[in-house]
């Protein structure tokens, strides 16, 4: 693991327990070979509390723009953020995705693409599926509660008072929806992802008693 990407990691362990008191639930979810991640998103803190909830490296993708800055740009990249489109047509992000997820990396992928507008799970795009059955990589969703109250798309800086929690859910295996015609594999396995974000949403709210589903 890189010397900074642990570091930042690190750092923002603390800074999330002191301020948010975050806690994780279903780390044992977690598996060690080549997996999406795939998270609820309402925040701009979303992908570094992924990290920091995260006991292993993990890669992002970002958009574009983001590494035009001089000092932002240099920074996201060396914390194994990779630059993409967004697009269909972005042949080189799918390239990059698939061989990080050929080289046993975990790749955080937001699959509704967006962070929403109103602190609810969006709507699932067909990507995240299409590049899990392309890759035979496995999907874990994970839902992320309190993001949206401290720092959403209106605020400049994030509040420094809330609660945040991870919650990790079993991962969603690619062997049932490779049997489907490829379309309906893809679409299958979508509405899969978002059912999982909803029940573990489900589950934290009814108390998280147990362990995540």
């Amino acid at each position: 693991m890189k010397i900074l990407y642990s570091l930042t990691c690190h750092i923002t362990r603390i800074f999330v327990r002191l301020f948010y008191g975050h806690k994780i639930y279903g780390q044992e979810h977690i598996c060690s070979k080549r997996a999406i991640i795939a998270p609820s998103h309402t925040s701009f803190l979303d992908p570094p509390l992924i990290a920091a909830s995260w006991p292993t490296e993990v890669f992002f993708l970002a958009k574009k723009k983001l590494f035009s800055n001089p000092i932002f740009g240099p920074l996201i990249r060396r914390l194994n953020a990779y630059p993409v489109t967004g697009t269909a047509e972005d042949v080189a992000s799918i390239k990059l995705i698939c061989q990080l997820l050929k080289n046993d990396h975990q790749v955080v992928i937001f699959p509704s693409g967006i962070r929403s507008f109103d602190n609810t799970i969006g709507e699932i795009k067909p990507g995240v599926a299409m590049l899990a059955l392309r890759c035979q990589a496995p999907i874990i969703p994970v839902y992320i509660d309190g993001c949206f109250d401290i720092w959403n798309r209106t605020r400049t800086f994030p509040k420094l008072k809330g609660k945040t929690a991870c919650v990790i859910g079993s991962p969603i295996e690619c062997q049932p929806f490779l049997l489907m015609e490829k379309k309906s594999g893809q679409l299958a396995m979508s509405e899969k992802v978002g059912e999982a974000l909803e029940a573990l949403k489900a589950w934290y709210d009814n108390g998280a008693i147990g362990s995540p589903p």
